[in-house]
């Protein structure tokens, strides 16, 4: 309880943040809810009219939920319902192996709940580089962290107590998963409806709304960013697209659109995995030559000095002009370290340069730069 209590501190500290800095902006904060009159106007649920050159969309998304496995709070939970448990059960089934499954995973095992992982796809965290993957994937069996992969939830039965969750794998093969309860993290849906979109024309494309540049929408004026549009849903990725649409209608000049191969991937569990661009399967689905070169966390002092060793670093290049393609960190501190390979790559530099520059001692981000002297051919510590 006293954890739970400490996150909602926390949450609410940040809350306050942004609410004092709208209020320093001069930035009018209306709490209710509203649906699009027109492409310049919403209607507030009290019935006021509030009218403005643009109009910006972002009103997010929330836990997708699918038949068979809806949500009830106490049994079968979602995201937001697991974030507001103050009594942790002694077994979990989470349903989802995506980022915020794997998470959860990490978070509830260290806190001594029995956790175990059903995923569809032939590995946890299914959109990461394999190879990255595969050290979070040993760690998680070390930790006794039980995952299913290649694997399909059938149905679930909710007992007295517990849930009955009914599995099928790729041979065909059903087995019966017991559990407290079930943690349901099988993607997010758009919060698209019943806001107004037909009134100005929008309709929706596979639950997103279509944007061009700028993240403007075929209706003039009327903007879209976050997790109603088709990108990553991510709240960095939000919050850029959110920069760049307000840049615009100010009169600035921003970039147009997100380049989606310079969006950093964070997944925060331990070891943390930091990536972006390319992995090795987008290579190879799509033919475009390249080379590998890594560097194992173990080499690198401090990892060991902090008990940390467990990780590596690896770098994606051309083979010809050594362009950096894509990163992919595993490790302690990864979210972070990644952000030096991602300035490399956008800043167009090669990986000689930072395998030339001096990094200090001892520190992780040395093995980012023995990463790129094994690109060059020369790693020292390995």
């Amino acid at each position: 309880k006293k954890v739970f209590e400490k996150s909602r501190k926390a949450a609410d500290t940040l809350s306050r943040g942004v609410q004092f800095l709208l209020k320093k902006n001069h930035v009018d904060l209306i709490k209710g809810t509203a649906v699009i009159e027109s492409r310049n106007a919403v209607k507030l649920n009290t019935g006021r009219i509030i009218k403005g050159k643009n109009i910006i969309i972002a009103t997010g998304s929330r836990p997708r939920e699918i038949q068979g496995f809806e949500f009830d709070g106490k049994f079968i939970l979602s995201s937001t319902d697991a974030l507001m448990l103050e009594e942790l059960p002694e077994s979990i089934i989470i349903l989802g192996a995506g980022a915020i499954g794997v998470e959860f995973a990490h978070i509830l095992n260290t806190f001594g709940v029995e956790v175990t992982l059903v995923e569809m796809m032939e590995t946890i965290l299914p959109l990461e580089d394999r190879e990255t993957v595969s050290v979070l994937a040993r760690s998680f069996r070390r930790r006794r962290i039980k995952s299913y992969t290649s694997t399909k939830a059938l149905s679930v039965t909710k007992e007295k107590n517990s849930i009955d969750l009914l599995i099928e794998g790729k041979d065909g093969k059903q087995e019966h998963v017991k559990g407290d309860k079930l943690l349901v993290v099988v993607g997010r849906a758009t919060n698209t409806e019943n806001i107004g979109l037909k009134k100005i024309g929008l309709a929706t494309e596979r639950g997103f709304i279509p944007v061009g540049d700028y993240y403007e929408t075929k209706v003039k004026g009327v903007f879209a960013v976050g997790d109603v549009i088709a990108s990553p849903q991510l709240a960095h990725v939000a919050s850029k697209e959110g920069e760049t649409a307000v840049e615009y209608i100010a009169g600035k000049n921003p970039t147009k659109r997100i380049n989606s191969l310079h969006i950093p991937s964070g997944v925060y569990c331990e070891p943390q995995i930091g990536s972006f661009g390319y992995t090795e399967e987008n290579l190879k689905l799509k033919g475009i030559p390249y080379k590998k070169a890594g560097f194992p966390y173990r080499g690198a002092g401090k990892s060991v000095a902090i008990e940390k060793p467990e990780g590596q670093v690896k770098v994606l290049f051309d083979p010809e002009t050594k362009e950096i393609l894509g990163a992919h960190i595993v490790g302690y501190d990864a979210t972070e370290l990644i952000h030096e390979m991602l300035l490399a790559e956008t800043a167009e530099l090669l990986p000689e340069d930072i395998a030339n520059m001096i990094h200090a001692h001892p520190t992780l981000s040395e093995a980012v730069m023995e990463s790129m002297r094994a690109a060059e051919g020369w790693a020292i510590h390995v």
